[in-house]
């Protein structure tokens, strides 16, 4: 595995893009304490990002954040047992999600076994890293049921997972095309002209990448309320 490296997106902020499914880690760093948004497709991945964290900031890493339970970026959490980890209500539900049984056969992986977030969300929950605020927000049923946004004002970003994807959207059973409309409608009022958007593949975007992924995404959601397909 090749040495993982964090790039600067804003102050305090860095992301990382995995070779795996090019899934993107988020770094996060406050005064006093650091963050990190979803953790890579295995537990070794997982450890990776922790040194990664650690050859980043100085700041300890206190709290991990998963955007979604779809393997390439939840099976890391296992490597971050200890620490405060934090995903939606219908997170453990997810995780035995059609993409996730045929990745964890594949790979030999019990999905029983798996690393559970310690902390669950509703709708919105916050953390203080020392001067700068981090809001977890859920926006409804999209993506999947468990999707969860991060949002740092302070900063001007927004970690938004797989709410917004580089190519068509990747639906599963849990997934809602018409929900998903809906959440992204919410995610528009949360950005300004400047916010920086990262989402759960590959690099930054913009709030125009967002409008135009809705755009493309409503025609779907008007004539298909409910597709499964190929999961990210």
């Amino acid at each position: 595995m090749d040495e993982i490296r964090f790039t600067p997106v804003r102050p305090g902020v860095f992301t990382t893009v995995l070779a795996e499914e090019q899934a993107t880690a988020t770094l996060v760093a406050g005064a006093d304490r650091a963050l990190l948004v979803d953790t890579g497709s295995s537990p070794a991945v997982g450890r990776a990002l922790r040194q990664a964290v650690g050859r980043t900031v100085a700041q300890p890493l206190t709290t991990v954040v998963l955007t979604h339970a779809h393997w390439d970026h939840a099976f890391g959490l296992g490597a971050f047992a200890d620490l405060d980890t934090v995903g939606h209500d219908q997170w453990a539900s997810d995780i035995a999600c059609a993409e996730n049984r045929v990745y964890a056969e594949r790979h030999g992986i019990d999905l029983a076994t798996l690393a559970r977030p310690g902390t669950t969300v509703s709708l919105i929950a916050a953390r203080d890293l020392g001067g700068l605020g981090v809001e977890i927000v859920h926006l409804g049923t999209a993506h999947t049921r468990s999707d969860l946004v991060v949002v740092i004002p302070q900063a001007g970003v927004v970690v938004v997972g797989d709410l917004v994807e580089p190519g068509p959207p990747q639906l599963d059973e849990t997934s809602s095309l018409p929900g998903w409309v809906q959440a992204l409608d919410a995610l528009v009022g949360l950005l300004r002209p400047d916010t920086v958007v990262i989402p759960g593949h590959g690099t930054p975007l913009n709030p125009g990448d967002v409008a135009r992924f809705r755009s493309d995404l409503a025609p779907l959601a008007a004539g298909e309320p409910r597709a499964p397909g190929r999961a990210g």
